[in-house]
């Protein structure tokens, strides 16, 4: 049985909410009891799909490192960061540095100073916040290769949770803050697992010789995003929280990425490169076709939404160097945040 192929339509959208109506209070994380999860899987969970094409090679790399060959705007006087978004609060955590040599920073937005909280030697990456904001999983390659590492938010008390020889990265949060959901290239190619946040009950939730990557879990937890070349281009998918009902949420997008949910679930924002450089847009789930929601010649990549849902923050090379930015969604006005020599990418705001 293959994938289906949907666009994202008002003919979607009867199919959609039936796929929301069909995932019960049963397969919610933070609702499931327990013994559910601790059982580990040995044997691949079954998938709705087959990809009748083993894709062999796929880059998989943490944005903006991914970027950084291709062409960079010419650049333009940077304009003064602002201190404090309007409507926003809290912080944003990023990472900082030359690329393999990243560390990760803590942006409180009432300041406009980043704060280092995790500097080691090789490259610490991608940090997410914890929902209760104690705690932040990040990925880092001090021990030699790609693994998911815990610290909490003061950026002490950093342990593996993830200790093999494959690559680890790309690691979201359940809801309920119990489990964390990534991407591993530990049988063979990538796929999408789950873990609880000790490391233990290691499941795997796709089973595809196509590569399944970047995956983010719903706020209301039924619902997983990803990325999959499974159609021979990436794309942005959706599976239910435990594997299963898989649907390709976008049709054309070439080089789909870094899909982000908006706080009330009904909402996804992703990167692609269709027009011939990164730029993000936001697909709505009750139908209709993605919204490009940035437009120039420079990258624009690795978004998340603000609490309530008004901003994204993102990271972006439009000024010559990678910094990391937000846009306001209701008059796309775009702001730096960060002004360093250094390359800032792949932020992530406190929930």
């Amino acid at each position: 049985m293959s994938t289906s192929r949907v666009n994202p339509t008002k003919l979607r959208l009867a199919s959609f909410v039936a796929l929301i109506t069909a995932c019960t209070l049963a397969c919610t994380f933070g609702i499931v009891p327990r013994s559910t999860f601790d059982a580990t899987s040995t044997t691949p969970p079954t998938t709705v799909i087959h990809s009748p094409t083993v894709f062999s090679t796929i880059e998989v790399t943490e944005s903006p490192t991914e970027l950084e060959s291709t062409p960079i705007p010419t650049t333009t006087t940077p304009e003064t960061p602002s201190p404090t978004p309007i409507g926003a609060s809290g912080a944003i955590i990023f990472h900082s540095g030359p690329t393999g040599e990243e560390d990760i920073y803590l942006l409180q937005l009432e300041s406009t100073e980043p704060q280092a909280l995790a500097s080691y030697a090789g490259s610490d990456i991608s940090p997410r916040w914890s929902p209760d904001r104690q705690e932040i999983v990040f990925v880092s390659s001090r021990d030699g290769d790609r693994e998911i590492y815990l610290m909490d938010a003061r950026g002490s008390g950093a342990r593996n949770l993830t200790n093999n020889s494959a690559e680890d990265d790309a690691p979201a949060w359940t809801p309920d803050g119990e489990f964390i959901v990534f991407s591993s290239s530990r049988d063979g190619n990538r796929e999408i697992y789950r873990m609880r946040k000790d490391g233990t009950n290691v499941k795997r939730l796709t089973s595809d010789l196509a590569f399944d990557i970047y995956p983010s879990v719903s706020p209301d937890g039924s619902l997983i995003a990803f990325a999959s070349n499974r159609s021979g281009q990436t794309e942005i998918y959706l599976m239910n929280s435990e594997g299963g009902d898989i649907l390709q949420l976008t049709d054309g997008y070439n080089e789909a990425k870094y899909p982000t949910w908006k706080p009330d679930s009904s909402a996804l924002v992703f990167a692609s490169n269709r027009t011939g450089d990164f730029e993000l847009y936001l697909i709505d789930l009750l139908g209709g076709e993605p919204e490009n929601i940035t437009s120039n010649l420079a990258q624009d990549a690795s978004p998340d939404f603000s609490p309530d849902g008004n901003l994204i923050v993102f990271d972006s090379n439009r000024e010559g160097n990678y910094e990391i930015y937000y846009l306001d969604l209701v008059t796309l006005a775009v702001t730096r945040l960060t002004s360093t020599a250094e390359l800032d990418g792949d932020p992530d705001w406190m929930p």
